[in-house]
């Protein structure tokens, strides 16, 4: 298709979208209900201690799918309330230690090899091997 049609067909989507009443996003925060519900998902996760070891994306995500309407700067806000020491612990984990230093005593003493099979389905396997002492 040409530009030119791609534009047509997304203005009229839009224009159908719109006069169907079907929003981008919908706010819950006006509804006290779905806040309720939100924070109550949010105590139960942190309760059976699945919450802990997920990042802010993933609990999102996970809320999402059990079909618990949350918005997610509104569920950033409760989690704060409801876990302030597993907020403030967690940049923590982000500052990894830097790998050490490793002495090789010669060429092709040390051969890192890696793989990418991303396309492996259409038969390309791609592998790479770098030299640990000249990289």
């Amino acid at each position: 298709m040409l530009i030119r049609d791609c534009l047509l067909v997304t203005c009229s989507m839009q224009r159908l979208r719109l006069g169907l009443g079907m929003r981008r996003r919908f706010e819950h925060n006006h509804i006290p209900a779905h806040n309720e519900l939100m924070h109550n998902a949010l105590r139960q996760q942190l309760s059976h201690g699945h919450a802990y070891a997920y990042g802010r994306r993933h609990l999102y995500t996970s809320l999402k799918r059990a079909g618990i309407p949350v918005a997610r700067d509104r569920m950033y806000e409760q989690l704060r309330l409801l876990d302030p020491a597993g907020i403030a612990s967690r940049p923590f984990a982000l500052q990894r230690t830097p790998r050490g230093t490793y002495h090789v005593p010669g060429p092709d003493f040390v051969l890192s090899v890696d793989g990418h099979h991303k396309m492996s389905e259409y038969g390309i396997e791609v592998y790479a091997g770098i030299d640990g002492y000249s990289r």
